[in-house]
């Protein structure tokens, strides 16, 4: 990347509509986005991929947002002088293009039920005298490609009715797969493959637009529930959703293959990358992970904030595509095209509006907290910093 990059404010300055959030995210985050976009473009080349299938289903995609991030992307996409149908896919296709790049007889990326480990730890189970004092949540971020799927900690404030979101997710992009809001609701999610199979993409509503939405317009667990059951379920995408706030937490299975959400009320959950209440595809990472994550719950409770962060770095059954922290595999290649590995964890306390982050895997990443309007160092807002971390 270019050492000449623009110093970006250290606090987020007020803004009156996502499209200008969007214009300041993005020239916050070009240079990442440029070289991301760029590397992008020569394996595309190098390897012959045919973008127009994944163009469609990204423009048929787009159909599904709301106005205002409709609005948003289009004012990003303005902003970074690259390669406008490569971009479309980085944001829209991401998962498909990594299908596409993978190398080997068995790739894998996050359309496949493998990626990610979560957890929740209600209220009664932290631990007395800990580092919390509300309910907690944890997620490790596995993606393919994580080579060109920078981060930064991105802090969008209050605009207009709808509550700020402080989280870490991929530059240059509008979905946020968790987060916390100025209100201390927290939500995040992995990823579960059932959908139904008569919902066009222009009607399914994705993973990462449900949970921004939750943030922007919901101050607790209650209105966060009541907002994502307004929607018919069919309509979703398979996920398991966490969320907490000041008091209460609940993990919720999102099934749109049998029309149902199914609540688990903890007072301790995890998932990984398959249904527990209802069914679904279950690979042997996602077992594998969920079952140690279960082991060291049971071994660490009552739960203080540092056992979430033991349970993130744990490399048991690795450190490779079976642990919890995922480690790329030898034959991955130089990005990870094929495989999911870990790109960011996130640690959430209920109530309160505070972020705690490492960027890549968790056993190596430097642990960093961030409320709101604290002066962030510009190159975890750039994408900088990820992109050195991954160098």
């Amino acid at each position: 990347m270019d050492d000449t990059a623009t110093n970006p404010a250290a606090t987020v300055p007020e803004v009156d509509s996502f499209a200008e959030q969007a214009r300041r995210r993005a020239e916050t985050e070009r240079e990442a986005v440029g070289w991301a976009i760029d590397e992008l473009e020569t394996l595309i080349d190098a390897r012959g991929v045919d973008l127009e299938p994944l163009l469609e289903y990204a423009r048929r995609s787009r159909e599904s947002l709301p106005d205002r991030y409709r609005r948003a992307y289009e004012a990003m996409a303005d902003v970074f002088d690259v390669d406008a149908p490569v971009y479309e896919v980085y944001v829209f296709a991401y998962s498909e293009l990594c299908e596409e790049l993978a190398e080997g007889p068995e790739p894998c990326s996050e359309k496949n039920p493998k990626g990610c480990t979560n957890a929740l730890v209600a209220e009664s189970s932290v631990a007395d005298g800990a580092d919390a004092a509300g309910p907690l949540v944890f997620k490790n971020r596995d993606i393919a490609g994580r080579g060109l799927r920078p981060k930064s900690i991105v802090e969008q404030p209050p605009i207009d009715d709808y509550h700020g979101i402080l989280t870490i997710d991929t530059c240059g992009t509008i979905s946020m797969f968790k987060g916390v809001n100025d209100q201390g609701l927290v939500a995040a999610n992995t990823y579960i493959d059932s959908e139904s199979a008569d919902v066009d993409p222009e009607d399914q509503l994705r993973n990462g637009t449900v949970i921004r939405t939750l943030l922007e317009e919901c101050a607790t667990v209650d209105a966060a529930r009541a907002k994502l059951e307004s929607h018919p379920t069919k309509h979703l995408m398979g996920q398991t959703l966490f969320l907490a706030d000041e008091t209460d937490a609940v993990l919720l299975e999102v099934d749109p293959a049998a029309e149902r959400i199914a609540a688990d009320e903890g007072p301790i959950a995890t998932r990984t990358n398959h249904f527990v209440i209802a069914e679904s595809t279950e690979a042997r990472s996602s077992t594998k992970r969920r079952r140690r994550a279960l082991e060291l719950l049971d071994d660490l409770e009552p739960l203080t904030r540092e056992d979430l962060w033991t349970i993130a770095r744990d490399h048991e059954h690795g450190p490779g595509d079976n642990s919890i922290c995922r480690h790329p595999e030898p034959e991955a290649g130089e990005y990870a095209m094929g495989q999911l590995t870990t790109a960011s964890t996130a640690v959430f306390e209920g109530g309160t509006p505070t972020i705690e982050v490492a960027m890549g895997n968790p056993c190596e990443g430097e642990r960093l907290r961030y409320s709101f309007g604290d002066a962030v160092p510009a190159d975890l807002r750039t994408g900088r910093r990820w992109l050195e971390g991954m160098s």
